[in-house]
């Protein structure tokens, strides 16, 4: 039984739902607006923590960071567990700052994709 409701591992989707692979057709069969934001690279930059129009598009420092400002809808497969685990898109800019985190961020990011964009593979 254990097999047909999770990996070994504890994880719960089936078929890599978040991995590279079913991604990757998603965005062939039914790519979305936000596909064609993110193949045009449309601007995303960081606008501070404080979110005064609950329906404008703020996004956390670190996303902004990874992604150069740009618009990227990638997740799972792409930002991958050494980053994931210490919750990045959660911290403030100010603690990211003081931390020393964004130093951290940047080396992880460069020690997985170097100097390429995973964006650029989907292309």
């Amino acid at each position: 039984m254990q097999q047909h409701i999770s990996w070994p591992t504890g994880n719960f989707l089936e078929g890599e739902a978040l991995g590279e692979s079913a991604q990757f057709q998603r965005r062939q069969e039914h790519p979305s607006n936000w596909d064609l934001r993110q193949e045009r690279r449309d601007p995303l930059p960081f606008q501070g923590d404080e979110v005064p129009d609950p329906n404008g598009v703020h996004p956390p420092l670190a996303w902004t960071l990874i992604w150069r400002g740009s618009y990227s809808n990638l997740y799972g497969y792409y930002v991958q567990d050494i980053i994931r685990r210490w919750g990045y898109v959660m911290w403030h800019a100010t603690r990211l700052d003081y931390t020393g985190a964004k130093e951290l961020l940047a080396r992880q990011w460069k020690a997985d994709w170097g100097d390429t964009d995973p964006r650029d593979n989907l292309l």
